[in-house]
């Protein structure tokens, strides 16, 4: 199943969006460390630097491309009555609907790996030493692609329920912004919101590691959110199918 999603994956323009919205978002942020640069001490350049890269990509262009990808991933079902097709071979919804969480996933997690190689490209461009942080911004970028599969479960609910292409994606450009908002609310709401766990776990607001109430709080929130979600994306499909 996670083949043949891959198959579909390919024949779209998921590819060139992947690049395209990561490639603008990072170089948003590096723009911003470029003109602020001269204020900034030595030895902190790196973790500003990276600050600066992730939050445009995180908070912003990550749920939007999110977002599309997967309305273009469930229009492919939609538009060929493909749902009612996968209806009629020995295979489960659950399956069916975790292959696409899988898929796409996937799909986040290429989109992480270019994020940090951006990142580095930026740094060496701008002559900013990363060496001593490398391995956590590594780590950081998987906890950041942990995120990213909460906002895949929840979007891919959204496109499922809603069977239209544009409204999950304005959907996700509205949450994307409230998550941005909830910054300026309140620290507590922001680490709770599910539209701001890229960005928590990329740690491009704190630029330092998870102390351990964070952590637990970090991966309970988003199990919930990924069981939560993906439950109610199997019932909505039953629902309409059986």
């Amino acid at each position: 199943m996670i083949t043949f999603e891959f198959k579909k994956i390919k024949k779209s323009a998921i590819p060139i969006i992947l690049v395209v919205f990561n490639l603008i978002g990072t170089l948003l942020g590096t723009m911003v460390f470029a003109l602020n640069r001269s204020v900034l001490r030595e030895g902190t350049q790196s973790l500003v630097l990276w600050g600066q890269t992730v939050f445009y990509a995180s908070q912003i262009f990550t749920p939007i491309l999110i977002g599309i990808i997967c309305s273009i991933s469930c229009q492919f079902e939609e538009s060929n009555k493909n749902w009612q097709r996968l209806l009629t071979i020995p295979i489960q919804l659950s399956r069916i609907v975790l292959a696409k969480i899988a898929s796409l996933s996937l799909v986040m997690a290429i989109s992480q790996v270019l994020v940090l190689l951006f990142y580095i490209t930026n740094a060496l461009i701008l002559k900013v030493p990363i060496l001593d942080h490398l391995i956590d911004f590594c780590l950081w970028s998987i906890t950041g692609w942990l995120g990213s599969i909460t906002i895949v479960t929840i979007q891919l609910f959204i496109s499922i329920r809603l069977k239209n292409f544009a409204v999950p994606i304005l959907i996700s450009a509205i949450l994307a912004l409230v998550g941005l908002m909830t910054l300026f609310i309140g620290t507590s709401l922001f680490k709770v919101f599910p539209y701001a766990q890229v960005i928590i776990g990329i740690h491009g607001r704190s630029l330092s590691p998870f102390t351990t109430p964070d952590r637990i709080l970090f991966w309970f929130l988003n199990a919930f959110y990924i069981i939560f979600f993906y439950g109610l994306a199997v019932r909505q499909l039953k629902q309409r199918f059986i």
